[in-house]
């Protein structure tokens, strides 16, 4: 029964990341499909949808750490934070943790790295830590799945390795993800932070009651989200090893990049089942 259920997985895997790499050939394809994922994963239904699986979803608990990693973080001002602005600041991952997980990017050399937690021990403990689970558990209001974690590297086009990722030649606009009806999730920066250097920029209050017109413009120019938000849009920076959760859906972007940056995303989500099988991401 566990070859048939491990079988079934990769088919499913390897089903969803060939329909993905088809997407992303056809540009006006993918636009279509996020618009009607949008549609039906923010739209006028998304709250009582959630309530829904908050009463009767029925995930398997996530195995939990409790080293105390964030020891003066404090879980129900988190969570409140979250709820109102869409993002909140955790504190800072212990000094041990990023040179582990800096460690383990200098020995393996890719500048993606999908699901690390699997091989990464830093990575596993973080993503299963007692206090960061609850976190999402209270805001989620369900056992959390783990859907997903990721290492990213980001380059400037004067970088020796830009042939190899997308290199930043301008600073892209702000975008929503579409990851599950409430999700959440948790970043860590791994080089230190400022606005030149990478900053993760979010729009404050910007993750409940999308319009039709977010629904159909995922995409959010910078002149246009400046006149519209001004004063909402914050710029996060920070020494390596800040950390900060936010809601999925609220619009963001990463500010041009002047050199190496390094995050991890932890992806916590309401009832979409993750992965079974990871696509290899190589140099």
């Amino acid at each position: 029964m566990a070859f048939l259920d491990n079988n079934a997985g990769t088919l499913r895997a390897r089903f969803y990341f060939s329909l993905r790499s088809y997407l992303h050939k056809k540009r006006w394809l993918l636009r279509l499909v996020q618009v009607l994922r949008a549609s039906i994963v923010l739209g006028p239904f998304r709250k009582p949808i959630v309530r829904y699986y908050q009463k009767f979803g029925h995930n398997d608990p996530l195995k939990t750490d409790i080293h105390p990693l964030f020891p003066e973080a404090n879980t129900e001002q988190i969570v409140r934070g979250i709820n109102e602005m869409g993002y909140a600041h955790v504190g800072n991952l212990p000094e041990e943790y990023v040179t582990q997980i800096l460690d383990y990017c200098a020995i393996h050399k890719q500048t993606r790295y999908w699901n690390p937690h699997i091989n990464c021990e830093a990575v596993n403990r973080i993503c299963q830590n007692a206090k960061l689970v609850e976190i999402a558990r209270q805001y989620l209001g369900t056992e959390p799945i783990l859907w997903l974690t990721l290492l990213t590297w980001s380059f400037p086009l004067s970088d020796d390795r830009a042939d190899f990722h997308p290199a930043m030649d301008r600073e892209p606009p702000f975008h929503y993800d579409i990851i599950d009806f409430k999700s959440l999730t948790l970043f860590v920066y791994l080089t230190d932070i400022d606005s030149e250097h990478g900053a993760h920029i979010v729009i404050e209050g910007t993750h409940n009651n999308k319009s039709l017109k977010d629904i159909k413009n995922r995409i959010l120019d910078n002149d246009v989200a400046q006149e519209k938000f001004g004063e909402r849009i914050k710029v996060i920076v920070g020494k390596k090893g800040t950390a900060f959760f936010e809601e999925t859906s609220t619009y963001h972007k990463i500010a041009y990049c002047q050199s190496r940056r390094l995050m991890l995303s932890i992806d916590y989500a309401l009832q979409r089942q993750a992965l079974p099988v990871s696509p290899t991401m190589s140099v």
